[in-house]
């Protein structure tokens, strides 16, 4: 997990919840229209959240890599079935905790608290710098972005998956690659 302000044995308390997870490539984790009450933490392996577009065109929100952590915010916050899928896009390992035992860790424990807000925060920090760079950015420059903040999505993951992410054709993601390698 990323670098947060948390004495270890705050930490020790918090994983002692969590269960360790594997899924295989290509399993779903939390499925569309499902509802599921667990957090996830990614310990290895990417994972996509995606949703179906009225055409039925799979389009990519989202990806997951090693110390991230998703849910299905319509489930958790709000009890509703989920509107992404979530999918192993490679091997993984995860570690789960279950919604309940969570509140009740964050009611017992301020520091936990203080963890979980924070890690919130930084969600809808991500979700907003997503809307800013796709709502003003060119493909090219949504692509470099990608490159530069996770780059082991354009290693290990479909380019399908990839142009569908950033919004545009597989075939217009194959002529950015090209005009990067030719600068």
């Amino acid at each position: 997990m990323k670098n947060y302000q948390v004495e270890e044995k705050d930490f020790e308390l918090l994983f002692s919840k969590f269960r360790r997870v594997e899924y295989a490539k290509g399993e779903i984790i939390i499925g569309a229209d499902r509802l599921s009450d667990e957090i996830f933490l990614v310990e290895s392996g990417l994972t996509r959240d995606y949703f179906w577009d009225t055409k039925g065109n799979e389009v990519t929100e989202c990806f997951g890599v090693s110390g991230d952590l998703f849910a299905s915010m319509f489930c958790y916050f709000k009890g509703e079935p989920a509107f992404l899928q979530y999918e192993a896009v490679t091997q993984m390992v995860l570690y789960s905790i279950r919604k309940d035992d969570l509140e009740e860790l964050c009611r017992q424990n301020p520091a936990i608290s203080n963890l979980f807000r924070t890690i919130c925060i930084e969600e809808l920090y991500c979700l907003e710098r997503k809307c800013k760079i796709f709502g003003k950015d060119d493909a090219l420059s949504r692509y470099i972005s990608l490159i530069k903040v996770r780059p082991q999505i354009v290693k290990k993951v479909s380019l399908k998956h990839i142009a569908s992410y950033l919004g545009i054709t597989q075939q217009s993601l194959s002529r950015l690659r090209a005009s990067i390698k030719n600068q």
